[in-house]
């Protein structure tokens, strides 16, 4: 999954709790509570990201967007894809 200059993979989205996950690493600190990125040991180089809600960000704001380490917002169209192709999980 493209998230701005990085590719994480694999990535898998989960419905069911509307969070997706792509690549691996230790966990970082984000300045969005909607995701997270995770890093090599090095603590500097993007390994993965972690999504949360990001259906609801789809369908509220109707794109899927992360800040970047650089501070950078961008959007996610591979995340958009990867939500839309899955089935909506059903209220219980």
């Amino acid at each position: 999954m493209n998230v701005g200059p990085y590719n994480f993979e694999p990535a898998t989205y989960f419905p069911e709790i509307d969070h997706l996950r792509a690549g691996g690493g230790q966990i970082g600190d984000s300045t969005d509570t909607r995701h997270v990125f995770f890093y090599a040991p090095d603590g500097e180089t993007p390994l993965g990201i972690e999504l949360f809600g990001p259906r609801a960000q789809l369908e509220t704001e109707g794109s899927i967007t992360v800040v970047l380490p650089s501070g950078s917002r961008v959007r996610i169209p591979d995340a958009e894809r990867l939500v839309r192709k899955a089935p909506a999980a059903q209220a219980a």
